[in-house]
């Protein structure tokens, strides 16, 4: 993942928080994490999110939306 498409999810992600400053990240050996949105995510956002290779739990294979998770990008 080039740190573009790393930068470009996180905005894409910071609209849909109730405090785009405050919002968790996270990062474990070469995964990134964002916290789970407090709005759901527009279609149009949504399949730009999957367009930078972010995905969620379980989705990697098999892209489904699942709002009430977080998003995760393999460094």
């Amino acid at each position: 993942m080039r740190i573009n498409q790393i930068i470009q999810g996180l905005t894409i992600l910071q609209k849909y928080y109730n405090d785009p400053n405050g919002y968790h990240t996270g990062a474990d050996h070469d995964v990134i994490y964002a916290y789970k949105t407090d709005k759901e995510l527009s279609s149009d956002d949504l399949n730009k999110m999957y367009e930078l290779d972010w995905f969620q739990d379980g989705s990697e294979d098999d892209p489904q939306y699942q709002p009430d998770e977080g998003w995760k990008a393999y460094t």
